[in-house]
């Protein structure tokens, strides 16, 4: 009987991370992107929201950006894999598009309006094969990538 590999990481949601091709690949969110207006989105669109084209093409977002607003949770949901306190951010990337996501190895102290951050991996549970799922998270960016 042979055993499945394990110890893949898999995005939990395929549609918004694309992961590396190769060792050493930094995984990438994917949204959508206007071929006659240039406007980038966050998910995936039919009809651009900028000029009305039909025919939006996928693309790969900036993995940086800035806090746009955000909230700290203080009770922990049941069944989150984060515990309390954490902030959640809508976070303006740097190409333009606004993402939420949770900030994560950040101090809650230190998330404010304009925190340069980068976007990070987390590990969101195990699926039916042991692969770990992972999900997008942010984090404050580091000093001399600023």
């Amino acid at each position: 009987m042979a055993v499945a590999e394990t110890g893949r990481r898999v995005p939990l949601n395929p549609d918004m991370i694309e992961m590396p091709a190769s060792a050493g690949g930094l995984p990438r969110l994917v949204g959508s992107c206007c071929p006659a207006c240039g406007a980038r989105f966050a998910a995936r669109r039919a009809i651009c929201l900028q000029c009305a084209h039909r025919g939006i093409e996928r693309c790969t977002l900036s993995p940086t950006g800035t806090v746009w607003t955000f909230t700290v949770v203080r009770q922990q949901p049941p069944g989150s894999i984060l515990q309390a306190p954490y902030a959640i951010a809508q976070v303006q990337l740097d190409d333009g598009p606004i993402v939420a996501a949770p900030l994560v190895d950040t101090a809650i102290d230190a998330v404010r309006v304009g925190l340069p951050v980068e976007m990070t991996l987390c590990d969101a549970g195990r699926d039916a094969d042991g692969n770990t799922l992972v999900a997008h998270a942010f984090r404050a960016r580091r000093e001399e990538e600023q």
